[in-house]
């Protein structure tokens, strides 16, 4: 999550969007008092800033895990805090409405039966995490799933001014250097990998119930965007 005042941009970060390689690189082109959230392999290498808390609880909420589940992120006993994937609606509370409506807002969207898939791998490769099947996965823990929607709409309104297409990353790259005037680079450093570079095409995961399953679940963004399972 990203709120750039130099270039008049909030970055709402979503799940296997390539967010972390896109915060990364949008991170370098962001002033000293702008606010770049942190990812928990990135606190030291300087890309993160300004994120807080802004309370006296503040250093210690980011020092403790425990502290972290006992006090939620949106509890007013530790302020502002802008965390990795914010809500849209959570952002805008705390930047004001002044900021938010004259700011570029935006995100980037995956067709949810890859998406879900992806995410499943890097749980079980990229985390080395024991995993039931995809199938059990899907049924039994769909809270589990990366289920972005609920990050960039509020009810049935999508809150951000644009909402890029994962697969077309290299023409919303252009368009965000041209628009926000960004030196981007590409390809974009890679973060968050580790996942076996060679795998069955998603379509292969699934069963007639998880396809339908996956259909119910993300069915905000699949009717948003014109996704179909066999894209």
């Amino acid at each position: 999550m990203i709120i750039s005042h130099r270039h008049r941009f909030i970055f709402v970060k979503t799940h296997k969007t390539a967010g972390s390689s896109l915060e990364v690189a949008l991170a370098r082109e962001c002033a000293p008092d702008d606010i770049v959230s942190h990812m928990e392999d990135n606190i030291g290498n300087g890309i993160p800033r300004n994120y807080g808390p802004d309370s006296w609880i503040g250093p210690a909420y980011n020092r403790s895990k425990l502290l972290r589940k006992i006090v939620g992120r949106h509890s007013p006993l530790i302020g502002a805090f802008y965390y990795e994937h914010m809500p849209a609606a959570r952002i805008r509370e705390l930047v004001g409405d002044e900021i938010w409506d004259s700011y570029f807002t935006f995100c980037f969207e995956r067709n949810p039966w890859d998406k879900a898939v992806s995410y499943y791998l890097w749980k079980l490769h990229g985390q080395g995490r024991s995993m039931p099947s995809f199938d059990e996965y899907i049924d039994k823990k769909p809270h589990r799933l990366p289920r972005d929607a609920d990050l960039y709409f509020d009810g049935d309104d999508v809150m951000v001014d644009r909402v890029f297409e994962f697969r077309e990353l290299a023409g919303a790259l252009q368009e965000l250097r041209e628009r926000l005037d960004l030196e981007l680079p590409e390809p974009l450093p890679r973060e968050k990998t580790g996942v076996a570079k060679e795998r069955k095409h998603y379509r292969e995961y699934y069963t007639e119930h998880s396809k339908a399953r996956i259909a119910d679940l993300f069915s905000r963004e699949i009717a948003y965007m014109g996704y179909e399972f066999d894209d």
